[in-house]
């Protein structure tokens, strides 16, 4: 992977190539497996980050975090109307920091039991000793985590945007395999303000750890900020993958 490969990629994305360069690259995509396992990776990264960045202050964030991790190879600054240059070298450094370039390969990869560490929640005493709390606490203490998720639901029901229930249905969603659920959740929670915004992405990353995507997994560790309490475990986790 170098820049002229990235350049090929955001041309054939916008459509700009040539009819001859496009077949160029078309054929490279079948013939060479590298090029294409690179390719699908950028494009997959591009399509995350235009869906989840619709604001300026969101974007500058998560590029001062990319800053962060690589500043040697991310040094352009964006224009607020033009956010190409943040995909693009937001797609360089989780390519760069593949082993080999590939993101498909599971050899060596670090697993989810290897960083998951599920907290010990306390409802009742924020609840007012309601029975509920009670039951939804103690099911996901003892990791029963599908009835933790009935009494969590019940909850919820009444209290639709507590944070902290939906992060505790997501990582409880995660242990179910509830994949799409955990992160509608979790991801309601990472765009708020809460104290839990940093857990749920962290929890996020490693829901997608544990479906062994690691590609959507990286990006979501890139960005909880250096700030949080996440931050060293979310870089440990990243250095390993």
């Amino acid at each position: 992977m170098n820049e002229l490969d990235l350049e090929l990629y955001e041309a054939y994305l916008d459509n700009t190539l040539d009819s001859e360069a496009k077949k160029a690259f078309e054929a490279r995509l079948l013939d060479d497996a590298s090029f294409k396992a690179s390719f699908d990776s950028y494009k997959e990264t591009s399509d995350y980050l235009s869906e989840k960045f619709t604001y300026q202050e969101d974007l500058n964030a998560f590029e001062n975090n990319l800053k962060n991790i690589s500043k040697e190879h991310f040094t352009k600054k964006a224009s607020p109307s033009y956010k190409t240059e943040i995909w693009k070298y937001a797609a360089a450094i989780v390519l760069l920091i593949t082993i080999g370039g590939y993101f498909l390969m599971d050899n060596n990869q670090p697993q989810y039991n290897d960083f998951a560490s599920q907290p010990t929640i306390s409802l009742v005493q924020r609840s007012s000793g309601d029975p509920m709390a009670k039951k939804a606490e103690n099911a996901f203490n003892n990791k029963s985590f599908k009835e933790a998720i009935n009494y969590l639901n019940e909850l919820l029901g009444n209290d639709p945007n507590n944070q902290e229930l939906l992060l505790y249905r997501g990582i409880a969603q995660i242990e179910t395999a509830a994949y799409g659920d955990a992160y509608k959740d979790l991801d309601k929670v990472a765009s708020g303000s809460s104290v839990y915004k940093n857990e749920a992405l962290w929890q996020k990353a490693l829901g997608l750890l544990k479906q062994k995507n690691y590609n959507k997994c990286k990006l979501v560790l890139i960005e909880i900020p250096p700030t949080a309490d996440e931050y060293n475990k979310a870089q440990n986790l990243l250095k390993k993958l």
